[in-house]
């Protein structure tokens, strides 16, 4: 009876157990495949640039922020709980950023905007069921227009694409079989293409973005 009773848990516990894994392998497929959604959120960040123009050196720099909205998809491959996988997304922004300063011609101030950028990321994760944490990293491709002034200079402005490189990381969540929602962090480098207005010519420049966002999924 004693032998009886002990085969019974035993084929109970192992029960159990395979019940486990089976579900968790089941929420670990049910994060393959391609998905798309949409996301909202903030970004912030500062510039400083180091202009020569030729009345001599002078530089501005300030800090600013702005809203971003837009939309994003991806691909999801699981090798078990381990996800590996690669998304794009485009932003529409609000960015503005006030920079101040001046050179030997007097003071100036600007401002800084960012209409728009998109990210071409790689995707690493663990599922935990549901939950999955995971970091990103990848490339930023934008437009950033600067136009500003001065008591001793005339008005100036400049418009240009660029490239440059983000890491960050988040948490999704499922919500359902077939949706998910995310919370995002991603910090942007220094831009590839200085903002060099005629007349003043930037010769370097340091930049920083911080994006903070949540997103909506949808798993086809």
């Amino acid at each position: 009876m004693r032998r009886l009773t002990l085969f019974g848990l035993t084929l109970a516990a192992t029960a159990a157990a395979a019940g486990t894994a089976s579900a968790q392998q089941v929420n670990a497929q049910s994060w393959s495949g391609f998905y798309a959604g949409v996301n909202a959120g903030g970004l912030f960040g500062n510039t400083t640039t180091n202009d020569f123009g030729p009345a001599g050196p002078g530089g501005l720099s300030g800090s600013g922020g702005g809203f971003v909205g837009g939309v994003q998809g991806g691909y999801n491959y699981m090798f078990g709980p381990v996800l590996l996988g690669a998304e794009i997304d485009f932003q529409g922004s609000t960015y503005a950023a006030g920079l101040n300063g001046g050179g030997p011609l007097g003071p100036a101030n600007a401002t800084e905007y960012t209409p728009w950028f998109s990210t071409f990321r790689a995707r690493g994760g663990y599922a935990f069921g549901s939950i999955m944490p995971y970091l990103t990293g990848g490339a930023v491709w934008g437009q950033r227009t600067l136009s500003g002034g001065g008591p001793g200079m005339p008005a100036f402005s400049a418009s240009s694409t660029y490239w440059t490189w983000t890491v960050g990381g988040g948490i999704e969540t499922k919500l359902a079989e077939r949706w998910s929602a995310k919370v995002e962090y991603l910090y942007m480098g220094t831009p590839s293409t200085s903002l060099s207005p005629a007349g003043v010519g930037v010769s370097s420049e340091t930049s920083s973005g911080n994006l903070f966002r949540v997103g909506l999924n949808f798993h086809f």
